[in-house]
């Protein structure tokens, strides 16, 4: 493959049998592939585990997939099984747990001590009024406590919410967090892997029509380093 392949589309399994084996065979070959892969497959798991406070999801019916037939050459083999051990393994993540916890403030569930605040950053309005801030608390386990605080947000409509997301200006690359709850306010434990790859924490308005993409509206930004 001459062009770097769909890794969304990969993930969903929309992929034929033959298209999976050419993506294996690209990833053996593509370092920047492999990583993209390993980062979309985080993203994709965060945003399907993501509790939704709008309707609770569809069920999704996973298609039948044939067993693969290997290449005849041994040799030949072993270099193409390897890259596919990577798609699954990306695909074990999007099925499993998400390395991002989120938790959506919610009237009756019991409060929760949180540490005190290591770092804050203002949310500054990118489209419309509003505002806001992040704080970051380091926890006991390798991770950030970061919590996001919207106010002044204008209503949603029928089928919209607030999205948090991680963002590197550099790169334009995004990582969803997840939903901003409908006090304005939602906490994430992210591990520091990943908050050293973004800068800026980023609030969306987003349509509930399936697509786990950005939208082309932001409302609220906030640089934390």
């Amino acid at each position: 493959m001459n062009d770097h392949p769909d890794l969304m589309a990969l993930l969903r399994g929309e992929l034929s049998n033959a298209h999976v084996t050419e993506v294996a065979v690209h990833l053996d070959h593509c370092e920047e592939c492999r990583q993209d892969l390993a980062e979309t497959a985080v993203g994709h798991a965060l945003l399907t585990g993501t509790t939704r406070t709008l309707r609770p999801p569809a069920p999704r019916e996973l298609p039948d997939v044939p067993p693969l037939d290997p290449p005849t050459s041994s040799l030949r083999g072993r270099a193409w099984l390897r890259p596919l051990g990577l798609v699954a393994a990306a695909a074990a993540l999007v099925a499993g747990t998400a390395l991002v916890t989120q938790m959506t403030d919610r009237p009756t569930a019991p409060r929760t001590t949180v540490a005190a605040p290591e770092r804050t950053a203002d949310l500054e309005p990118v489209d419309g009024n509003g505002s806001g801030r992040v704080l970051m608390a380091q926890d006991s386990h390798d991770g950030v406590q970061m919590t996001v605080e919207t106010r002044d947000l204008p209503k949603i409509g029928r089928g919209q919410f607030y999205e948090a997301w991680l963002f590197n200006p550099k790169t334009q690359k995004m990582l969803a967090l997840g939903v901003v709850g409908p006090g304005g306010k939602a906490s994430f434990k992210v591990p520091d892997s990943l908050v050293g790859r973004y800068q800026v924490v980023d609030v969306s308005l987003e349509r509930d029509d399936g697509d786990p993409g950005h939208s082309v509206t932001s409302v609220l930004r906030a640089t934390y380093a």
